[in-house]
């Protein structure tokens, strides 16, 4: 009996030593390692008019879209979410483009830097703090091509939302900003994505997410991009799914209510069994809000743009 206890102690105790050994060493990594996800659909395919662009960005020469409105009161700069690409399935990003540009607005969509059909530098996710300069650089796109009189509205969802905190931080000027189910929290986010991919605790991946953040590139604490916000001054909207199991409710509960200038809109509810969310596995509700309630998005959208414009 006590010989084997101590076999199970010994077998135990090896196991946490193996966790750890990979959450400190392999597990970061992983967690921000690409694959690749090109563009296989284009606004076309709901009958919209658009231009493939190239935007530089350090060098880099990203692809997007330009979704020219006819008469527009403003131009969408739209940045995706991590691992996606400018057609985002979660969105679902074409309907949602035709539905921006259906509101008088000319958007421009493009690939960051390592997704879709853009460069591909280190192959490795920033959660939006290396990401950044691609946005500044749509910015500056938009100005050379003669639209800077127009307001600019930054529309972003998950990391995207992140990589524009990070880009107004360094010095974007918007009018007004659309954070959907943004990432707020990048320790957090790594533990619940951790859940997500192989469904154990969050809690048993807390070393890595530790380790990736505090060890690795990845930002927490004073530069996480929720913490950085709670300084922004654009009028923005926060639409966040209750139940996101990724970029979770209380981070922006949190930062709604450290910022005044930030106006949360909870989405309705959505029951697990859901068809909207039928084919997402445990990433549920994660940026649902327009596939699930489009009605009551178009009309939170709807209503803070008029304001702001």
């Amino acid at each position: 009996m006590r010989a084997s206890l101590k076999i199970l102690s010994w077998g135990a105790g090896l196991a946490v030593v193996l966790w750890l050994l990979f959450s400190f060493i392999w597990g970061p990594k992983l967690a921000v390692q690409m694959t690749a996800n090109p563009v296989t659909s284009n606004p076309a395919d709901v009958g919209m008019a658009y231009e493939d662009v190239r935007v530089s960005s350090d060098g880099l020469e990203l692809e997007g879209w330009w979704m020219p409105a006819e008469n527009p009161k403003g131009v969408v700069l739209f940045a995706h979410g991590a691992g996606s690409n400018r057609t985002s399935w979660f969105l679902p990003s074409l309907e949602f483009y035709q539905m921006l540009v259906g509101l008088d607005l000319s958007v421009i969509s493009i690939d960051l830097r390592n997704h879709g059909n853009s460069p591909i530098t280190d192959g490795e996710l920033g959660m939006g703090a290396k990401e950044w300069p691609d946005l500044i650089a749509v910015s500056h796109w938009v100005d050379a091509k003669g639209y800077s009189q127009l307001p600019k509205i930054g529309v972003s969802l998950s990391m995207g939302g992140a990589t524009t905190i990070y880009a107004v931080q360094q010095g974007l000027a918007l009018d007004a900003m659309v954070l959907i189910d943004p990432l707020l929290n990048t320790t957090d986010a790594l533990m619940q994505g951790g859940w997500i991919a192989f469904g154990l605790p969050p809690g048993l991946f807390a070393p890595m997410a530790w380790a990736a953040t505090r060890m690795g590139d990845l930002p927490y604490g004073a530069v996480d991009a929720g913490t950085l916000a709670e300084s922004v001054t654009i009028p923005t909207l926060l639409i966040q799914d209750p139940e996101d199991p990724i970029t979770r409710l209380p981070f922006a509960q949190k930062l709604a209510s450290a910022n005044s200038n930030i106006a949360l809109a909870i989405a309705p509810a959505v029951v697990a069994d859901h068809a909207c969310i039928s084919n997402k596995g445990r990433w549920g509700t994660h940026v649902a809000a327009f596939k699930c309630h489009k009605s009551w998005t178009v009309e939170q959208l709807s209503a803070f743009l008029m304001q702001q414009l």
